[in-house]
């Protein structure tokens, strides 16, 4: 919001504000284009991501039907996709709409390679559906070569030569935004934390995704057992969208916060091939009706409504949902002027203020420091605890006294070569960490150094410690910025 519609592309400096590890820009173009439009509207954003997976299921049938040329197979693979339990959070979460919009253009771009004809333009259209595709989530960054090799199969030098040319355009850019670095995160490099995962973790992995991917699964099972020849030729190209989701760690030990994204282009490949493949099966050919498809259907329904029942009460007792709606439908009331939120440390959506200030609306302040938000008239104060639930401004000056605080300070909150650094030492208080005073986000740690977003200019921190009800908060500082 801060900055114009394209200087994220290719403004370094303004990227990483954004991103620091992988290069996304399309979904960012999308993100300010809702809230300038929409607000903070919810039903707004919920009808774009159903009408963007609408439209990505749309599409993998076409697909479908152009490789089978039947029009049920079509019907069966998106009913498959979309019977993806992990479908709810995928379309409700605001952090996945990059996969689902760069398999859009993944997928236009194998429609149009296989309905090129004599058309010698479709080529390069579809490798520009590519690089688009790489713009929008790097997840796809497994498609060039598989479209490559059928060039080599085809002895098509022009789709190749274009494939290559999109790829390369992809790259150079990419490097030229964020550098040679491949760090995500905490992870020192690609596949880091792939060979440090339990083998418990492994199977609660495998076990959750059994159990939400199981008609995907059941399908490539049939193909196994009816056709598995075209099946086994067509996994391995399946196979490879599951590389890039083994390459971050989290999407297999915290499957129930990232899997439903990191593993969606796998688990629409998966489901593609097993359609593609099962579908020259007389028996299944059998099976392959409306009346059949339509029972599928009311069955993929039946699942999602029990599912969403599930997800929406577990995620309406969550603090932050509790927070966040309030804030939400009490920031426009004429009461006061300039509202307080007091938050607890574990609060996740301060930047609400931040974007509610660049659209122009009536201004407020969210923040976990409770002797500024004690300063704060009574009027003006709004305080929550920690499950979320509002409390009396008694309660907060209880639970919150001033106190000093031995705290050295060995390294300075600093960012340097795209890493955040800061150490603390202290000897009397347990807790103690960083607040970012602008976005209020607290990180309730005393050792810190890893690659993370560029801080805005001129963002300022508060140190902070805390012993049971004793609260100590250092001045507010910038912090400081050596590249």
């Amino acid at each position: 919001m801060d900055y114009g519609w394209l200087e994220h592309y290719f403004v370094a400096d303004v990227y990483r504000q954004l991103s620091a590890a992988n290069y996304t820009p399309i979904p960012l173009t999308i993100y300010k284009a809702l809230v300038s439009l929409f607000s903070f509207n919810t039903s707004s954003f919920l009808l774009f991501m159903i009408g963007i997976i609408s439209l990505f299921t749309a599409i993998a049938g076409l697909f479908i039907e152009r490789l089978t040329k039947s029009r049920l197979a079509a019907l069966a693979a998106m009913l498959l996709i979309l019977s993806n339990v992990s479908m709810i959070t995928l379309i409700t979460r605001f952090y996945t709409m990059h996969y689902i919009i760069g398999g859009i253009f993944a997928l236009t771009a194998m429609v149009l390679l296989f309905d090129r004809g004599s058309n010698s333009r479709l080529p390069w259209l579809a490798c520009l559906c590519i690089f688009l595709a790489l713009l929008s989530k790097e997840v796809y960054i497994v498609l060039p070569p598989l479209v490559i090799a059928y060039a080599v199969w085809k002895r098509d030098s022009s789709l190749a030569f274009a494939t290559i040319f999109s790829l390369l355009c992809y790259l150079t850019l990419r490097t030229y935004v964020l550098g040679m670095s491949a760090d995500i995160g905490a992870e020192s490099s690609y596949f880091a934390g792939f060979w440090n995962i339990s083998g418990s973790a492994w199977l609660s992995f495998f076990v959750w995704y059994a159990k939400t991917r199981v008609f995907i699964l059941i399908i490539i099972g049939a193909a196994l057992l009816l056709n598995p020849v075209p099946l086994l030729k067509l996994l391995p190209a399946a196979l490879m969208f599951a590389a890039p989701s083994l390459a971050v760690s989290h999407g297999i030990v915290d499957y129930q916060m990232h899997g439903d994204r990191i593993f969606f282009a796998f688990d629409s490949a998966l489901a593609l091939t097993g359609i593609v493949a099962v579908h020259q099966s007389d028996t299944f050919n059998r099976l392959l009706r409306p009346v059949p498809l339509l029972l599928f259907l009311a069955l993929v329904i039946v699942i999602h409504t029990l599912n969403n029942a599930a997800y929406r009460a577990e995620t309406q007792a969550s603090a932050d949902y509790r927070i966040t709606r309030f804030i939400l439908q009490n920031i426009d009331q004429p009461n006061s002027e300039s509202p307080t939120f007091f938050v607890p440390l574990n609060f996740i959506q301060g930047d609400l203020m931040r974007v509610n200030a660049r659209l122009g609306r009536p201004p407020f302040a969210i923040t976990q420091n409770c002797l500024s938000a004690l300063a704060v008239s009574e009027a003006e104060l709004t305080a929550f605890d920690v499950s979320g639930r509002e409390i009396p401004r008694s309660a907060l000056e209880a639970s919150c006294i001033a106190a000093d605080a031995n705290i050295k300070i060995n390294i300075t909150p600093t960012y340097e070569n795209g890493i955040l650094t800061w150490s603390l030492q202290a000897e009397d208080t347990p807790h103690n960490g960083v607040l970012f005073v602008d976005r209020a986000f607290a990180v309730p740690l005393t050792e810190f150094s890893q690659q993370l977003v560029r801080p805005k200019p001129g963002e300022r921190y508060q140190i902070f410690a805390n012993n049971g009800i004793h609260w100590w908060f250092s001045p507010v500082e910038p912090i400081i910025m050596l590249d």
